[in-house]
């Protein structure tokens, strides 16, 4: 079931979310231009909650991809997994608020190089992954609508007949 247009949303998705894992996700303007990749931002203190739903997140993606044979199942783990990106890129956004804080880990970063962090374009990918995977779940819905009503179709074609 990789052929429908679904799957390659998903698909698209769960790529994304994984690609996060390798890309820098903060720069820090300056001379030195240095960044810090997700795996780094996982280590500092402070950044275990994005830790948490970047795993969550990826994770709920694949299994929503392969589990194309329970379409129902499919669409509940869509309904979540769009939640938990949605919730996710609120958090990467309060981080964002709050790097000029010194209270907090980006401003203690910012204080110790003396360059202020840059959020870069990967850190909008949550978002990316929630609109595909809302419109996989449309897609997905209408499927069902489909199999449903043919179902329905069939059903009563038989009771019509063994009615004779």
């Amino acid at each position: 079931m990789f052929f429908r247009i679904q799957s390659l949303f998903l698909t698209i998705a769960a790529g994304l979310l994984i690609s996060m894992f390798f890309v820098p996700m903060i720069r820090f303007a300056g001379d030195s231009a240095t960044t810090i990749p997700f795996i780094a931002v996982a280590d500092m203190k402070g950044f275990t909650l994005t830790t948490i739903f970047q795993i969550v997140c990826t994770v709920l993606s694949i299994v929503t991809t392969v589990s194309f044979r329970n379409r129902i199942r499919q669409i509940r783990l869509c309904n979540l997994n769009t939640l938990i990106l949605i919730g996710y890129q609120i958090i990467i956004a309060i981080y964002f608020l709050q790097r000029n804080n010194p209270d907090k880990p980006l401003g203690l970063l910012q204080q110790t190089l003396g360059e202020s962090p840059i959020f870069t374009v990967p850190c909008i990918f949550p978002v990316c992954a929630a609109i595909l995977t809302f419109i996989a779940m449309r897609y997905i819905a209408r499927d069902e609508a489909l199999v449903m009503a043919s179902t329905r179709l069939r059903s009563g074609r038989r009771g019509h007949r063994s009615g004779k």
